[in-house]
């Protein structure tokens, strides 16, 4: 993303020159916080500043990269080195996640030194744009926006929007106004004195196209054959987790399905899936596409890495998950997350794969459990509402 880009819905010229008495009960302005680290998080922006839109008229939005407060080369390195560590050495990136989740003294060490590595940066950002209310999508902004309020004393109406289906501590903060989450249990992963008070319910923070094509009329816009039985194996924007040896698995699979294998911006899996030569109507390639919506819709399972909004996207549809070797961390957390409500299916290798995938395709009991389940997590659910429900901190103020 990048630095300070802005979206004005038409109309924020007049509202600017109206008068305070006149002006709307909701904010002028917005900053979110938000990082490139995969795609998720970014995309969560994308959808809050899609909902504000339509809430908030005339409200002025900056989607700004929290890592991006430390320069640009450093954003771009640090975003390098979560990809490597993730490919390379996930077992790093295990243990700090565990340690995270199982000690508070490291847990509050790390917010410590992230909140103030990035709050002391932020602090002449927010001065020099002076928003009516900050939202976070990614946890070090929500550090640093902790650290502002303790060490700083601003009070500038804060959110930090969860997107992701399991709340380690990092994301956590007493001092953050409110805080949506995406399960009801999230509090007790947070271990945080003061943040269930201040915690909501919200919706998927996903493009209001999910969920809103049915799946023959998918298959027509894309040409699938309505009675095959499709799996979407993807690993986000980065093409994480063994993807590779799922398509390849699946294609060689005695159960016949079609397989719609999406690549992201992994050029190299990509090229490497269509060098197996298969026909499409048995494995489909793609790279990064911006038609996820329909991939999904026209799918009957989604088979993916368990971490992102991947996740929240295929639950949005709503589709059964296969969790496929899920990602160190935040994949096996949102993972247990999902199956604890019949949302998911775990596979830590490709036998569990292939047998899930068997599964799911002849037992149409567990196909329409798992279908209803989905349906029930996002019924009630809109961006929109969770939005509408930050109006009143605007109209408050934050809390002293």
């Amino acid at each position: 993303m990048s630095t300070g880009e802005m979206e004005i819905v038409p109309g924020v010229a007049e509202a600017e020159e109206r008068s305070v008495a006149a002006a709307p009960p909701y904010p002028a302005r917005v900053l979110i916080l938000s990082a490139e680290m995969g795609e998720g998080h970014n995309a969560a922006a994308a959808a809050l500043t899609t909902a504000i839109a339509d809430v908030w008229p005339g409200c002025e939005v900056e989607r700004f990269d929290t890592l991006e407060l430390r320069g640009l080369p450093f954003a771009r390195a640090a975003s390098w080195g979560y990809g490597f560590q993730m490919k390379s050495a996930p077992v790093t990136y295990e243990v700090f996640y565990d340690w995270l989740c199982k000690f508070d003294w490291f847990a509050d060490l790390s917010k410590r030194a992230i909140g103030s590595f990035f709050g002391r940066r932020l602090e002449g950002f927010i001065a020099d744009r002076r928003p009516d209310l900050v939202i976070s999508t990614y946890p070090f902004g929500s550090a640093a926006l902790q650290w502002l309020r303790v060490h700083r004393g601003v009070h500038i109406p804060t959110v930090t929007y969860i997107p992701a289906l399991h709340v380690h501590p990092l994301w956590a903060y007493a001092g953050i106004d409110q805080t949506y989450v995406m399960y009801d249990t999230a509090h007790v992963h947070a271990r945080t004195e003061g943040f269930e008070a201040r915690m909501r319910l919200g919706a998927p923070p996903v493009r209001p196209s999910f969920g809103t094509v049915g799946k023959d009329e998918a298959r027509r816009r894309l040409e699938i054959d309505p009675a095959a039985f499709v799996v979407l194996v993807t690993g986000g924007a980065w093409g994480l987790g063994g993807i590779d040896r799922a398509v390849t698995a699946l294609v060689e699979a005695p159960t016949p399905v079609q397989i719609l294998a999406v690549c992201g911006k992994n050029g190299a899996l990509a090229a490497d899936l269509r060098a197996l030569g298969q026909p499409r109507d048995r494995l489909a390639v793609f790279d990064y596409v911006d038609n996820m919506h329909e991939l999904m819709a026209a799918a009957d399972v989604i088979v993916t890495n368990g971490a992102g909004v991947t996740v929240l996207e295929a639950l949005r549809t709503p589709r059964p998950t296969i969790a496929f070797n899920p990602l160190a961390g935040h994949g096996k957390a949102s993972t247990a997350e999902m199956i604890r409500r019949d949302l998911a299916l775990q596979a830590d290798d490709v036998p569990a794969l292939v047998a899930a995938v068997a599964r799911l395709a002849t037992d149409p009991e567990l196909y329409a459990r798992m279908e209803q389940a989905g349906r029930a997590w996002v019924e009630g659910r809109d961006l929109r509402e969770s939005v509408r429900e930050m109006t009143v901190l605007v109209q408050g103020g934050a809390r002293a």
